[in-house]
């Protein structure tokens, strides 16, 4: 062993790396050299010899090839024309032309058509680093190509996963917005339900109750004449049972109107809100005022509908339930959005607790949830509650007209009664 082939065993550390080369060279003898040189470089080449097109497609099509070297010119074959053979088979080995005289523009036109390097027959010496290098390169590029290729398979398996993912959400979507639709269809129901049963209370409590408290007066009124004629001590008290009778009947009637007629007559949220207004003064005798400010815009009927209950139900329970004695009714346009408060000065507003129902406070919820609107209900430092309605509004509704108005001194509008509604 000369003294190059000990420190290239010394560089591979005595393991010879195998090698498939293809050898496009017409000659034997060379072909023999460019196999020592790849010995001597620390490679265990396992190479064929071929130089004809022929001969380089039945090699290329038995099996695989780490490297091709090429001699530029030969009789029946050429290294452009092996280039443009290796290149229809879609090989990425390093080619390598390997001639004994080339021309540099010949050589750098070969380059530019995809030859790798080439070397000089008579200097064999750069060959292996050539080689090495090549292969170092080559094999970056198929590590490339093979991150390329896997990026795109996982692309096309993430199109796949947001399409199936897009196609679930989709279908969620679809049935969620079923159950919302039920749900409200539900709460419509429920409200119906609600308002019906209000107004048969009412129907009983004039048509059943009502004649049957007026039966009682007439038999009362009977005998207190009765008894007065017979100068008996009794009379005084059968005035007074008949006096009674005569405040419950009035309260019937009064429940009965107020149970039957829950709708309001016509007219638009303004209207409305004033009319009850002036019925809870005259009912309750208490202090409530209304106040109007910004453009009022003109509302839907089933809008108007849900945003009178709501405040008919915040002032009764106000009345009822918080004792107050001034209840103050807001209603105000802050840019797209439709403001209602009622606000009064009764006993301080607790909250409900979690998990805990309360039937009025969930109804007014309800009505606010049918129309798009929020609903928030919170205590006043001094005492009360504020009941605040926000309705989103389009820009293309049309303002009503009142635009800054109060309700002293204005006439009823045709608004029957205010709904004692059941408490929290």
């Amino acid at each position: 062993m000369n003294d190059n082939d000990k420190a290239t065993a010394g560089r591979s550390g005595g393991l010879r790396r195998p090698l498939r080369a293809l050898i496009v060279e017409d000659s034997e003898p060379d072909a023999i050299l460019l196999r020592r040189a790849l010995e001597r470089g620390g490679f265990d080449p396992i190479a064929e010899r071929v130089d004809t097109a022929e001969g380089m497609k039945r090699a290329l099509g038995d099996q695989t090839w780490d490297l091709i070297l090429a001699d530029h010119a030969m009789p029946h074959f050429s290294a452009p024309e092996a280039l443009e053979l290796a290149k229809a088979f879609n090989l990425d080995v390093p080619f390598i032309i390997v001639s004994g005289h080339i021309e540099e523009e010949t050589a750098v036109e070969a380059m530019k058509a995809g030859a790798h390097d080439y070397i000089m027959k008579d200097r064999l010496a750069r060959l292996v680093p050539a080689v090495e290098r090549e292969l170092r390169e080559a094999e970056v590029r198929r590590a490339h190509a093979k991150s390329a290729a896997d990026l795109r398979r996982a692309h096309e398996e993430l199109e796949l996963r947001v399409e199936k993912r897009t196609a679930d959400l989709r279908r969620a979507n679809l049935r969620l917005e079923n159950v919302i639709k039920e749900r409200q269809r539900l709460e419509n129901e429920l409200l119906e339900i609600a308002e019906n049963e209000r107004r048969r209370i009412g129907f009983d409590l004039h048509d059943d109750l009502g004649q049957k408290l007026t039966g009682v007066s007439l038999m009362m009124k009977g005998l207190e004449q009765t008894l007065a004629g017979q100068q008996n001590i009794c009379c005084r008290d059968a005035r007074k049972i008949q006096s009674l009778i005569e405040q419950i009947i009035r309260h019937t009637h009064d429940l009965a109107r107020e149970f039957s007629s829950l709708d309001h007559r016509g007219g638009d949220l303004p209207s409305v809100l004033k009319g009850l207004t002036e019925n809870v003064k005259r009912m309750f005798n208490i202090a409530c005022e209304c106040v109007m400010k910004g453009n009022v815009p003109a509302l839907p009927e089933r809008s108007t509908v849900q945003l009178y209950k709501i405040a008919q139900e915040a002032v009764s329970n106000a009345i009822k339930h918080g004792k107050a004695s001034r209840v103050a009714i807001g209603l105000a346009r802050n840019g797209v959005k439709l403001v209602l408060t009622i606000k009064n000065n009764g006993k301080p507003f607790t909250p409900p607790e979690p998990g805990t129902t309360r039937m009025g406070l969930r109804i007014m919820n309800y009505r606010a949830h049918t129309i798009g609107a929020s609903l928030d209900i919170k205590p006043i430092n001094r005492g009360g509650a504020l009941v605040t309605c926000t309705l989103p509004i389009g820009q293309e509704s049309k303002p009503a007209k009142h635009e800054t108005a109060s309700t002293s001194g204005s006439a009823p509008p045709p608004v029957r009664g205010l709904a004692l509604a059941e408490a929290a």
